[in-house]
C-alpha cells in the first residue's frame, strides 16, 4: 500500500509523535486501484498435530474444507501494526489488549533528503520511547531517479546516509522493506523497468546500507495478487537473492477476488503472488517470512470483500502454520478518511466490526480475547 495518510492538524496525538516535519509530502497509504499461544505444553505432540493441520488447510486443492478453530487465544508470534499516519499505536495496543511487537511506519517521499537522512519517522520509535521492532517502508528510488544509475552506483551515497541515519536514531537493525511492493503499478519511481537492472539497483542499495549498519535486515517485499509486474515479467524474476535478502515478505489485502471461501482463499494462497507461495519459497531459500501490511479491502472496485471475518480467521490459520519462520505481521488499520484507501480499520473507527470481533478473539490480549471487545 502507499502509506501513510497525513495526519489532520489538530489531530491527536498518541505516545509516539507521528507527524513528520514539514517536509511537502507525508507518507500517505492511497492505493490507486487497490501469541496462537500454544498453551499446550502438556503435550507437544498434540501441538505437532495443530501445526499439521493447518498446513493442510494452505496446501490442499480446490475443495472447501472445515476452517480450523484454535481454542487457545493470542499470538507467540511477532506481531504489531501500522504506526505512523493515520493508526495511533498506543490506542491500537489498548484496543487489542497487549502490546505491539513490531511497529510499521513509512518515511516521507519527497527526495533523497527526505528518504534517507531525515530522522523522522525512526525518531519517534527510538528503542527507549518504543521497546518493540521497527519495519520501515522504504522507496528504492526517489522521484527523477533512475534504476540505470542506481545499479552504476550514482546513489549508493544516499544509501551509506540511510544506514547511519538508523544508527543515529537507535536503529541500527531495523527491518527495511527496499522498494515495497514494487510489482503493484501505484510506486512508478521504483517499478523495476529492466528486471536485471533493477535487481542490481536492489543489491548495491542494500549492501550500501549495511556497510553504515551492519546490522540491518533486508526485506525483499511484492504485493498480493499481482503475479506480473508492470514491465511484463513474472514477480520472482525480480527476487535479487539469497545473499542479498535476509526477510521474503508480501502485503495481503482481502481482494481480487475476496476470499469469502475456502475454495476461493486456497485459490489467491497458492497463486504466483500469494502469501503460500511466498512462505514456500522462504522456506526452501532458508529465509524469514514477514507479511507486514495485511487486511481487510471495503474496494467495490478491487472486489473487495468489506467486513469479512472469514479472512481474518483464515490469515490467523496462515500465520500458526508458519509461526517457526515468521519474522512478523502487522495489521494495517487503514481509516476511511485516507483517500482511495482500502478502509480496512478495525478499530477507531471500527469500520467492520465483525472482523474486528474475530480479530480480538484470535490475536487479542487475554482479557480482550474472551469477550471480543476491545476498550
Amino acid at each position: 500500500m502507499d502509506g501513510g495518510g497525513s495526519r489532520r492538524p489538530g489531530a491527536e496525538r498518541s505516545a509516539w509523535s507521528v507527524v513528520p516535519p514539514d517536509t511537502g509530502a507525508t507518507p500517505h497509504r492511497q492505493r490507486r486501484q487497490r501469541r496462537l499461544l500454544l498453551l499446550g505444553a502438556a503435550s507437544a505432540a498434540l501441538a505437532v498435530v495443530l501445526l499439521a493441520v493447518a498446513v493442510i488447510v494452505f496446501t490442499g486443492g480446490d475443495e472447501d474444507v472445515p476452517a480450523t478453530h484454535p481454542t487457545t487465544t493470542g499470538v507467540s508470534w511477532t506481531s504489531g501494526a501500522n504506526a505512523n499516519p493515520p493508526n495511533d499505536l498506543a490506542s491500537w495496543e489498548a484496543w487489542v489488549g497487549r502490546p505491539t511487537d513490531v511497529a510499521v511506519v513509512f518515511t516521507a517521499r519527497t527526495n533523497w533528503q527526505t528518504i534517507t537522512q531525515a530522522d523522522w519517522p525512526m525518531s519517534d520509535f527510538r528503542p527507549e520511547t518504543y521497546p518493540g521492532q521497527l519495519s520501515i517502508a522504504q522507496p528504492l528510488l526517489a522521484k527523477g531517479s533512475s534504476e540505470a544509475a542506481c545499479a552504476a552506483g550514482a546513489y549508493d551515497s544516499h544509501w551509506r546516509d540511510f544506514g547511519a541515519t538508523l544508527v543515529r536514531n537507535g536503529r541500527p537493525d531495523a527491518i527495511v522493506r527496499l522498494g515495497w511492493e514494487f510489482n503493484g503499478d501505484w510506486f512508478d519511481p521504483w517499478l523495476p523497468k529492466d528486471t536485471g537492472t533493477w535487481k542490481v539497483c536492489f543489491t548495491r542499495a542494500a549492501a550500501a546500507i549495511r556497510s553504515t549498519a551492519p546490522q540491518v535486515q533486508i526485506e525483499w517485499d511484492m504485493t498480493a495478487h499481482r503475479d506480473t509486474m508492470e514491465n511484463g515479467d513474472n514477480v520472482w524474476e525480480a527476487y535479487p537473492g539469497d545473499d542479498v535478502v535476509d526477510i521474503i515478505g508480501i502485503d495481503a489485502y482481502d481482494s481480487s477476488p475476496a476470499s469469502l471461501n475456502q475454495k476461493i482463499f486456497n485459490q489467491q494462497c497458492n497463486r504466483a503472488s500469494g502469501v503460500c507461495t511466498v512462505a514456500k519459497f522462504a522456506r526452501e531459500h532458508g529465509k524469514k517470512l514477514a507479511v507486514p501490511e495485511w487486511g481487510l479491502d471495503r474496494r467495490a472496485s478491487a472486489g473487495g470483500g468489506a467486513d469479512n471475518p472469514f479472512y481474518i480467521e483464515k490469515m490467523y490459520e496462515f500465520f500458526v502454520a508458519n509461526q517457526d519462520i515468521l519474522a512478523y505481521e502487522a495489521y494495517y488499520s487503514a481509516s476511511p478518511s485516507e483517500e482511495e484507501n482500502v478502509a480496512s480499520s478495525l478499530h477507531n473507527p471500527a469500520t467492520n466490526p465483525n472482523s474486528a470481533k474475530r480479530y480480538l478473539e484470535l490475536f487479542g490480549g487475554p482479557k480482550v480475547a474472551a469477550t471480543g471487545t476491545g476498550s
